[in-house]
């Protein structure tokens, strides 16, 4: 079940996040760099027109084709990646945009280059920037999303997932090699599927995939937006962190 999820996750057909800031905005803008270091490839950053309002868009680039892979370093963001999106984060505290990250990654740049650079400290800030936010701020998974690199795009009034999207701590084969190989289902011991991880309460709506997937993906968040629109600035921090807490008090 889960290599099946897998083989389409990965599939060099899969939904982008291009393809779906591309059907759902107007006047795109695109930031570049993090005024700092570099400009990270592997994620988007910028604000367009989403309905009736203006929309912070972080968009983790994994690519189709092997060479875009290779630039993108398979979505697997640098330091510079993160200090980007923390940049588009003030700009939308300071303008009052809702923040929508669409995530496919197999977490953050775990490489020399990226320790040196401040990995740990780009997570973390970009981690607890998200839960500041005074707009509301919604994570829509459309393939896996993994470790303290998703997590650190994850921290959300509300979380979508594509029906055959995974969110979890490692990577299945991460997790199996934890598990000294065991061939049994993985999810037997980690939930990390869109099904699973909404019965704990931590996904709050699965989107169908099919063939009218973008306007699933356009109707959930404008949905979501508008409830989400309605609440107080101290209720959307709130909410943020006691969502994980709940999900969290089930395995104690």
């Amino acid at each position: 079940m889960l290599e099946e999820q897998l083989k389409k996750i990965r599939s060099a057909q899969r939904i982008s996040a291009a393809t779906v800031i591309g059907a759902l905005t107007t006047n795109f803008f695109t930031l570049h760099g993090d005024r700092l270091q570099a400009d990270d490839p592997a994620v988007t950053v910028g604000y367009g027109t989403f309905g009736q309002q203006t929309v912070l868009f972080v968009g983790v680039n994994r690519g189709a084709t092997l060479q875009q892979r290779l630039d993108y370093h398979f979505g697997a963001l640098s330091p510079a990646g993160y200090r980007k999106v923390c940049r588009g984060l003030t700009q939308a505290e300071k303008f009052g945009w809702p923040v929508i990250t669409l995530i496919n990654m197999p977490g953050a740049a775990a490489d020399v280059a990226a320790e040196l650079n401040g990995q740990s400290q780009a997570l973390a800030a970009t981690i607890s920037q998200m839960g500041r936010l005074t707009v509301p701020n919604i994570a829509l998974f459309l393939g896996e999303g993994e470790s303290g690199g998703a997590l650190a795009l994850a921290n959300s009034n509300r979380i979508l997932m594509l029906t055959n999207s995974i969110y979890s701590v490692a990577s299945p084969e991460a997790v199996q090699a934890i598990l000294k190989g065991a061939q049994q289902d993985l999810t037997k011991y980690l939930p990390m599927t869109a099904a699973q991880l909404a019965e704990i309460g931590l996904v709050d709506q699965i989107i169908p995939e099919d063939e009218q997937l973008l306007e699933q993906i356009k109707q959930a968040l404008q949905q979501q937006l508008a409830e989400l629109g309605t609440w107080s600035a101290t209720r959307l921090q709130q909410q943020r962190t006691e969502k994980y807490l709940a999900v969290l008090a089930q395995f104690e």
